[in-house]
């Protein structure tokens, strides 16, 4: 400390000044620092300030002063020339000890008050700062323990043990005179509180499931009254409730968390908004001093984002994209579309907007182009999103967008690490394993997801299916009964129910399954266009091509009236289909497929959207593989590399279908190999064996295919299983194998027992040579 006050008794005023004013940069950067990483309160920063604005006028006072000391010292200096001080003299000595010596006759080269200059020393100034500021740290480290601890009115609600972390609340809907406006707050207030690591805010489905228990309406308004029913009945400990008021041309904003049972208000804040373009940000304000008495720590508060950034600056943006959340969450799908095609109209760079609306797209497996494209947007702009957003829209861009779901996992875990009961994360892990071909471990995160949140219909949805997969028909069974007991009335209940009942055998209670899903959602073009699809599937498994034509035509009708041509061409398509691998006429088949053609503009539809390897594989199958090869050149011209696949499938076909059956083979293998779908390449595998004389093979894959459980089987059943059952017949009757020749004959005589006339006369082939076999044997 001595050599600095030498240094600074060497320094003028203005250079003081100077140094001082570094100094206190220097000290505000550091104390930046140290709030931002080590989460310290926002009024250790401006406090800051207020000290070295304090400390200021004390630091110039000393300098003056010492300044002034200084320059009287230099005038003797100078006077002596460099020369030694004489020695006092005996008179001048007994002067200066005297008592009777005014102070008028001091020196002229001291300083005007002995007082000040024992007051404004350096030592003192320095010694001063350090205990302003030591000061500041006993108060930073003392609010910040009774925080932690739950002491006094510093004390988080968390710390206190009002609430316990990772605990659920309900966010009930913003009060305002312009619902549209309450919709928007709400919805931002939503996205802000989403960021919480303390509580967890319930997701829209679990308000909607509880309505619907509550015999409710689902779109009526969550006040605070409703919440707290809510949260009452379904043990959440808290919700927070809010309003807007107008104050003249701007905005009063209020946000209260309230105890469910109790109704007491456990936190409370108030902020004002100068007009409707400033409510985004005084939302964001609110938001963040609630979490704070919660108990979010500064650090994480601090490092989130501002909703105008994560979100939209644009209020009506916001609007747009709040009822369309609302309208998701009751169901509409279609509705939320039309609201977020509008949202991103209006702001290109809402990148939560472009995330939802990507995600609906392709879960609804339709429109391609346009989900890839809304995901790619998102992934874009995933520096937008606050950290919860940026990792779902790094899944969903890999898992949805290029199909890679080894890519997405990571993202998951991040989001399971931020909360390991995250339902919609575990779910999403478990598709992400199972687009991997890894089903028990599908299994195990969809169980995790429906443990975490019983009424994720989702999850308990894709159990069933993965369940069916592992060949565990009787736990699926039970599965779709707890799905169909906590949420009746899903459509997706009666698509499960009708596919297991299929595969257990029992076509009749498949088919009452579609018919009631058919009448109970004839208002949805969406429905009527997957009824049909499956009705035809049903029907066509048993040989009702007159019905088939029916169901087809319907779906594609369905489709059209939603402008969806892509969707409706793939509809038409079914019918080559049934004429290749049903009536077993190629000719038939290269007919349909030409007037389908004829009906729909290629050219108008997106490249992702027009499915040229089922285009290449239909002319291949058909007899016309060098139309299928332009068809696969098309393909890759349009559309980019990491869209589109390897299409081993259609490749594979094509070989065969020019007589190449080693290339075929090498290429269906690798199809085997590439797909998730373990059953899927095995019809074709075991028809280009059959081709290249290979029996043995034909049977094993053909009879690994019969054998294999999934709810996909039913679509592809309906075009293979019952040529493939007539085949294994033939194939085991040539070998001499009677008894299998018999129990294929059998299978194939029984499933298409009440085809379509046309069909019949190869029924009574199999029919009299079945009896044949019988007497044969005794």
């Amino acid at each position: 400390m001595k050599k600095l006050i030498r240094e600074a008794h060497r320094r003028s005023l203005w250079q003081v000044l100077g140094i001082y004013l570094a100094g206190s940069w220097i000290v505000l950067q550091v104390i930046e620092v140290l709030a931002n990483n080590m989460g310290l309160p926002d009024w250790v920063f401006p406090f800051a300030i207020i000290l070295l604005l304090i400390g200021l006028p004390i630091v110039l006072a000393t300098a003056f002063v010492q300044e002034g000391m200084s320059s009287g010292g230099a005038a003797t200096g100078a006077a002596s020339d460099g020369a030694p001080e004489p020695a006092p003299t005996v008179a001048g000595t007994a002067g200066a000890a005297s008592s009777d010596t005014s102070p008028s006759s001091t020196s002229p080269a001291q300083p005007a008050s002995s007082g000040g200059r024992h007051l404004f020393t350096w030592r003192n100034a320095l010694v001063g700062g350090g205990l302003a500021f030591a000061v500041l740290a006993v108060l930073t480290v003392g609010y910040l323990t009774m925080r932690t601890m739950g002491i006094g009115p510093a004390g988080t609600l968390v710390a206190k043990g009002v609430l316990e972390e990772r605990s659920t609340i309900l966010l009930a809907e913003f009060g305002s005179e312009d619902e549209s406006l309450a919709r928007a707050a709400t919805e931002a207030f939503r996205i802000d509180l989403s960021q919480s690591e303390v509580v967890k805010l319930a997701e829209p489905s679990f308000v909607s499931d509880a309505l619907e228990r509550m015999q409710r309406a689902p779109d009526e308004n969550i006040d605070l009254a409703l919440a707290r029913e809510i949260a009452q009945r379904e043990g959440l400990p808290a919700v927070i409730a809010g309003e807007i008021n107008p104050a003249g041309d701007g905005y009063v904003l209020t946000a209260e968390l309230v105890a469910a049972e109790s109704g007491e208000v456990l936190a409370s804040h108030r902020e004002s908004a100068a007009s409707s373009g400033e409510v985004v940000g005084a939302i964001d304000e609110l938001s963040k001093r609630l979490r704070e008495r919660i108990g979010d720590s500064f650090r994480t508060i601090r490092s989130d984002p501002p909703l105008e950034r994560v979100s939209t600056s644009d209020l009506e943006a916001l609007r747009l994209y709040s009822e369309a959340v609302q309208v998701f969450g009751e169901g509409n799908d279609e509705r939320a579309m039309g609201l977020l095609e509008e949202t991103v109209a209006r702001d290109s760079t809402f990148a939560m907007a472009w995330r939802k609306l990507g995600v609906i797209i392709r879960n609804r497996r339709e429109d391609p182009a346009r989900g890839i494209e809304a995901l790619t947007r998102a992934y874009e702009l995933r520096d937008r999103l606050t950290k919860r957003e940026r990792y779902w829209a790094t899944a969903s861009y890999f898992q949805q967008g290029t199909g890679e779901p080894e890519k997405a996992i990571p993202a998951y875990e991040s989001l399971l690490q931020l909360d390991p009961d995250d339902a919609r994360a575990l779910n999403n892990m478990g598709v992400a394993y199972g687009q991997m071909g890894n089903p028990e471990k599908s299994e195990e995160y969809y169980l995790r997801s429906i443990a975490a949140d019983s009424t994720n219909s989702t999850a308990l949805g894709n159990v069933v299916i993965t369940q069916v997969e592992l060949g565990k028909l009787d736990e699926a069974k039970a599965s779709l009964a707890v799905y169909d007991r906590l949420i009746p009335g899903n459509p997706q209940v009666h698509v499960r129910a009708a596919e297991l009942a299929y595969l257990q055998g029992e076509s009749d209670e498949a088919m009452q399954e579609l018919e009631t899903l058919r009448d109970e959602m004839t208002a949805s073009l969406f429905w009527r266009a997957q009824t049909s699809y499956l009705l035809s599937d049903l029907v066509g498994v048993h040989g009702k091509l007159a019905e088939v034509e029916i169901h087809v035509a319907d779906a594609e009708q369905a489709q059209r009236e939603r402008e969806l041509p892509a969707e409706a061409l793939d509809a038409a398509l079914l019918l080559a289909w049934y004429d290749l691998g049903v009536r077993k006429d190629p000719a038939r088949a290269l007919a349909t497929l030409e007037e389908i053609l004829g009906r729909y503009d290629l050219g108008a539809m997106d490249p992702i959207d027009r499915d040229y390897p089922e285009l290449a594989s239909l002319y291949a199958l058909a007899g016309r593989p060098d139309r299928a090869r332009e068809m696969l050149a098309v393909w890759e011209a349009e559309v980019p590399e990491d869209l589109r696949g390897d299409a081993f499938a259609a490749r594979g076909v094509i070989a065969q279908a020019e007589g190449d059956y080693a290339e075929a083979l090498r290429l269906l293998r690798s199809w085997e190999e590439d797909t998730t779908c373990e059953f899927c390449p095995l019809p074709a595998l075991g028809w280009t064996y059959d081709l290249s004389g290979q029996p043995d093979s034909t049977i094993a894959n053909f009879e690994r295919y019969t054998q294999a459980t999934s709810l996909g089987r039913l679509g592809f059943d309906a075009n293979e299983l019952a040529g493939i059952y007539e085949r294994l017949g033939q194939l085991y009757d040539q070998k001499g194998d009677l008894e299998n020749a018999a129990k294929y004959y059998a299978a194939f005589v029984e499933l298409w027992s009440e085809a379509d006339e046309e069909l019949q006369p190869r029924v009574r082939v199999a029919q009299a040579r079945l009896e044949e076999i019988v007497r044969e044997r005794g």
